[in-house]
């Protein structure tokens, strides 16, 4: 095997031209994909396929019109009832008509309400809009006294107005709606109201423009990053240039490959470039810092690349398959995107792994003049001086580095009980975020913005023919009333409320026909009437109705309280022959956090559970293993005392870092261990001395991979997006704090326990 690895290193080192242009082809054929990028973000990418509920849930969607695509567009003016601002109003419902791909448009100018008296019930509010403040002022008190308006097209004071724009479905992808709302902000921008948008649509497209935006903001700053720090490492061109080329192209080849497989970036993928550029990196500076070393001893290019090769690649190697298992532990989660996130990262970090050990070997042999580093200037500068300090403070306090190691874990144990695993969705945006921002105000004025759905299905062998059974209704209404009165629900619209407005129309108005009627043929009558006020609240065979309700921005745990409190109320009420489900965007999302949550947990558990098992198999040795996991149990209850001091909620960005982190920051443990092995099995080396020896050795490449690392997180916190900024602030605090427990509690541990290898002697 090993005299194999030698002659596949010699003809690398012997053609790296044929390398080159192995290399170059695959760049340009995985490159050739780019331009088929595609973006797109739904809440209904968090869910689980394989979940009943979710799959009857989006059988629903395919079923009702009307669910996802509609824009609110809400306005304050100085009242919206007064003539000037009704006039305006006209105008801009006729401007948004006009737009390719609107299907229609609903404001108080253009409203349709039931009206007692005339053939036809349903009649606009304004035919013209009145010269009279009388005729101002009826109009107003009949669109007020409307249920079915309020909270919905006008809040509940009067002073808040929203106009309602339906994209035809064939324009409702990212494209489509990212023309159309452009459109409607220049029609906006012709009306000096203070507008805020809101409803899925807009989510769905300001969160594909903050991905993005995010990734320039990401990817500018790493870059600036990388050259700042590999300019200070290296002080050569080569240096710079070759890990800047090696992950340009892991990004290339990993979003290629991504494309090639259809699969589209959304919330959580979209990181992986950055992420590629935080990483990938890495591998480049262990290689070059091992090859200018050995190039200075050995005095020749050849000689030192395939010493370099033979005695780095391994290390590169492992830290690639650690970093890989933390990301591709994510693959056991049901979640689609969690589970390509995972995967594809982890792709990602191989494609860094084979680039940088055949690019840089080919390159460095092309180059005619061998180049120089500083290196020796970079050692012996204030890095050098903090691992001289190190190695003094590991000699003269292991046992208290070890006590102090055991009381942090213990810390964090308390801090780890104090995690609050009850996220909001609209959480995800940063505070003072516009969209963020747009949202509460639609949650404060028109009472909420998130929308839940309750599904009653008549059964095939019960006793009602269909929904147009009386007592079917005035279960459907019973339902409706006990949902609207429950805390943070705010509009509930059902075929109850119609049929009652209806009813009442049909009386003269008098409010005391304002109940469901009492006979099976009126209800039918009344819906063949008014078919098309229904058809987003009922199915067109007459045999499922729809509870249609928003609900303001609650937590995980309330959310459940609430599904819970509504199923408890329907099993007390529900007659035999009806099924009932609770459904919903909201209560989906934060059931499915939930179960993410969960599942994440699991992956940590296996990352930690692979590694260990890799590092028993690699060090032939149980004892080693657990000394290799030991350090990196601090830096995970570091971040489990953050998240539970800091009341920061575990969402599935927080949840999956504990994998992440761990794979990557084992991976300074993998090269320091690996070090120490080849130190102690050196002639008459001791523990202590092999210690110091792998500090001297190791050290600066850990400090400068970790220096990249943490500050290549941090740029994360430049996001739109809280749960990628908490992921980037908690990576960077894990990974450097695994700096330290390498650093620190390693040699101490290792001092201590004196491991049974091969060359040590105490």
């Amino acid at each position: 095997m090993l005299k194999t690895t030698q002659k596949l290193i010699h003809k690398l080192l012997d053609h790296p031209k044929y390398t080159l242009s192995f290399l170059a082809a695959v760049t340009i054929i995985l490159g050739s994909y780019l331009p088929g990028v595609k973006m797109d973000f739904t809440i209904e990418q968090l869910f689980s396929h394989d979940d009943p509920v979710i799959e009857r849930f989006m059988t629903f969607r395919e079923e009702f019109a009307g669910v996802d695509n509609i824009v609110f567009l809400i306005y304050e003016s100085d009242d919206p009832f007064s003539r000037s601002n009704l006039v305006k109003n006209r105008q801009m419902v006729d401007a948004l008509a006009e737009i390719e791909g609107v299907e229609s448009v609903k404001s108080l100018a253009n409203i349709e309400l039931f009206t007692e008296g005339g053939e036809y019930l349903l009649q606009p509010v304004y035919d013209e809009i009145p010269l009279s403040e009388d005729s101002l002022r009826d109009a107003k008190s009949r669109i007020m006294s409307s249920e079915l308006i309020k909270n919905y097209m006008i809040s509940e004071d009067g002073e808040v107005a929203a106009i309602l724009v339906e994209i035809d479905r064939d324009y409702n992808e990212h494209k489509g709606r990212e023309r159309i709302l452009s459109e409607i902000d220049q029609i906006q921008m012709s009306v000096d109201w203070d507008w805020h948008q809101a409803g899925l649509p807009v989510i769905r497209t300001r969160y594909v423009q903050y991905m993005i935006a995010d990734n320039v903001k990401f990817l500018l700053p790493v870059t600036f990053m990388l050259i700042a720090l590999l300019s200070l490492l290296f002080r050569s061109l080569v240096g710079l240039v070759l890990p800047l080329m090696v992950v340009g192209m892991t990004i290339v080849w990993t979003l290629g490959f991504m494309v090639a497989s259809g699969v589209t970036i959304n919330i959580i993928s979209y990181m992986i470039p950055t992420l590629l550029m935080i990483i990938g990196v890495s591998d480049s500076v262990h290689f070059l810092v091992k090859y200018f070393h050995t190039l200075k001893e050995v005095g020749h290019r050849k000689k030192a690349l395939f010493q370099t090769v033979k005695k780095i690649g391994t290390a590169i190697f492992l830290t690639s398959i650690t970093t890989g298992i933390g990301f591709g532990a994510l693959s056991f989660v049901n979640i689609k995107i969690v589970k390509d996130f995972g995967i594809y990262t982890a792709v990602g970090v191989f494609f860094a792994f084979i680039i940088t050990i055949l690019f840089i070997p080919s390159m460095l042999m092309i180059i005619k003049r061998t180049p120089e580093s500083k290196l020796e200037a970079y050692s012996s500068g204030f890095r050098m001086r903090i691992i001289n300090r190190v190695i003094l403070f590991v000699r003269a306090y292991p046992k208290q580095i070890i006590t102090m190691g055991i009381l942090i874990s213990i810390i964090g144990a308390f801090g780890a009980v104090q995690m609050n695993p009850h996220s909001k969705l609209l959480e995800d945006l940063r505070p003072g975020n516009v969209l963020l921002d747009d949202m509460h105000v639609a949650e404060e004025r028109m009472g909420a913005v998130l929308p839940i759905e309750i599904i009653i299905e008549v059964d095939d062998d019960g006793p009602f023919e269909d929904i147009q059974d009386v007592a079917v209704l005035t279960f459907l209404d019973r339902l409706s009333n006990y949902v609207s009165n429950i805390m943070k629900v705010g509009k509930v619209v059902s075929v109850s409320d119609y049929m009652k407005e209806i009813h009442r129309a049909m009386n003269d108005g008098d409010p005391a026909f304002y109940k469901i009627p009492e006979s099976r043929e009126m209800i039918a009558q009344y819906m063949l009437l008014y078919e098309s006020e229904f058809e987003s609240l009922m199915n067109m065979d007459y045999t499922k109705l729809r509870i249609a309700a928003q609900i303001k921005d609650i937590d995980s745990r309330r959310s459940t309280e609430m599904e819970n409190e509504i199923n408890n109320y329907i099993l007390s009420i529900v007659p035999k022959g009806l099924t009932v489900e609770v459904t919903g965007t909201a209560f989906l999302a934060l059931r499915t956090n939930n179960y993410l949550v969960q599942n994440l947990a699991g992956s940590f558990l296996i990352a930690f559970g692979v590694i260990t098992v890799l590092m028993a198999f690699l060090f032939r040795s149980v004892k080693m293993a657990l000394i290799s996991v030991l350090p990196n149990i601090i830096p995970m209850m570091i971040m489990a005392a953050v998240l539970g001091f800091f009341q920061i909620p575990l969402r599935p960005s927080t949840a999956m870092t504990f994998a992440i982190a761990f794979g990557i920051a084992v991976d300074d443990t993998l090269h320091y261990l690996t070090r120490y092995r080849m130190e102690l099995a050196e002639a008459d080396r001791h523990y202590r001395q092999a210690n110091d020896a792998t500090l001297m050795g190791t050290g600066i490449a850990m400090m400068s991979t970790t220096t990249i690392l943490v500050s290549g997180f941090f740029v994360l916190t430049l996001s739109e997006f809280t749960p990628t900024i908490q992921f980037g602030t908690l990576s960077a605090i894990t990974i450097l704090s695994a700096l330290v427990a390498d650093l620190t509690f390693l040699p101490a541990l290792l001092s201590l326990v004196k491991p049974k290898i091969q060359g040590g002697r105490g």
